[in-house]
């Protein structure tokens, strides 16, 4: 059976026994995994482990049509109806949107997001990568921020932009923190191209983080932006938390829990005979 979104809810009502609200109402779940993870950006190792009888399903992740068998990861949405438009203009979700989901082991955190839009630009590499199609994740480590501009060497801006038909790599860097160059060069990032957008994985080890250790129950301050850069106009930029994607007083809780126990309807059988 498909694991349930309450077992989430219930583990961040847990974490957050003890905890100082502040920040943002916002909330992510970033689930512990214990399977092995591969940047490929093909998402079929972030899925449910699905019944060998739901024939359809393993048909679908035969096929690489994953994202519908997520919930391993929770899922999260940015569009011009949850979350907020800082500049730009977007008809409806299908013109531009994204769901992102996020992950946990010893080593690494992950992310993965599906993007919507019609036209995936990118042709800048390193620092300039924001100028094109740009997913940005940002960390406050110790979840204590208390002024509206980030200095602390816990608070990271990483960016991630995807291959395109002007450049064929994907790229990942990071900003604003004091010692930015462990986490550029030690991040792994893939994507790869879709009929409706693009597919965008990364892992980020800890080891690269300063102020972020994995645990469960851990809840850290964070936000989530995405930038979409068409050849005929300026940026249309979204941002998941707050009303200033940089402002980390305005992040919302990233909570760090355990995997479930997933147990489906064949091992019921089994265990009736």
């Amino acid at each position: 059976m498909r694991r349930s979104i309450s077992f989430f809810i219930a583990a961040a009502i847990v974490c957050e026994a003890g905890l100082v609200w502040a920040h943002s109402e916002e909330a992510a779940v970033c689930v512990k995994t214990y399977n092995l993870i591969k940047i490929d950006a093909e998402l079929a190792d972030w899925t449910t482990r699905i019944d060998p009888e739901n024939w359809g399903a393993l048909l679908k992740l035969k096929k690489g049509e994953v994202e519908d068998w997520m919930m391993m990861a929770p899922p999260s949405y940015v569009n011009k109806l949850t979350s907020r438009v800082e500049a730009g203009e977007v008809s409806t979700p299908k013109d531009f949107s994204m769901t992102f989901y996020c992950m946990w082991d010893e080593e690494n955190f992950y992310f993965a997001a599906e993007v919507t839009d019609d036209a995936v630009v990118a042709q800048h590499e390193g620092d300039d990568i924001w100028q094109d199609d740009c997913i940005e994740v940002w960390f406050d480590g110790r979840y204590d921020a208390v002024t509206k501009t980030m200095f602390q060497d816990d608070e990271y801006q990483i960016g991630f932009s995807p291959r395109s038909k002007d450049r064929p790599k994907t790229i990942g860097w990071c900003w604003r923190n004091p010692n930015p160059q462990p986490v550029i060069s030690n991040m792994k990032v893939a994507s790869r191209l879709t009929e409706t957008g693009y597919i965008l994985e990364v892992a980020i080890p800890f080891s690269a983080l300063r102020g972020i250790t994995p645990e469960v129950c851990k809840v850290m301050g964070f936000n989530v932006s995405v930038v979409d850069k068409d050849q005929d106009q300026l940026w249309t930029h979204i941002t998941w938390s707050g009303y200033l994607h940089s402002n980390p007083t305005q992040f919302g809780k990233l909570y760090f829990v355990d995997a479930p126990i997933e147990v489906n309807i064949s091992d019921l059988k089994k265990l009736q005979k």
